[in-house]
């Protein structure tokens, strides 16, 4: 029992290997989704269902494509100083 806890606790020590090819980015969508649903979570003072999922898509894709236009405009950048 205590070996089987101990060996759960210690993939916890070890970080996930994301690599840095294109379909690794896409790791990013499930913890906008996280952050977009705790966020409205906590910043609605009360909570219609519908309109929460609503207000926490608009949040999720609004951030994903930010974050997306972000990581094309550096790539951009990176590729025209270093040619």
């Amino acid at each position: 029992m205590i070996n089987s806890i101990a060996s759960l606790l210690c993939t916890f020590t070890t970080p996930e290997h994301i690599g840095m090819d294109p379909m690794s980015m896409l790791w990013m969508f499930p913890l906008l989704a996280a952050i977009s649903l705790v966020y409205k979570a906590t910043k609605m003072r009360v909570l219609f269902w519908d309109k929460f999922f609503k207000e926490a898509g608009i949040l999720f894709l609004t951030t994903s494509l930010f974050v997306i236009f972000a990581g094309v405009g550096l790539f951009i950048l990176v590729q025209v100083l270093t040619t």
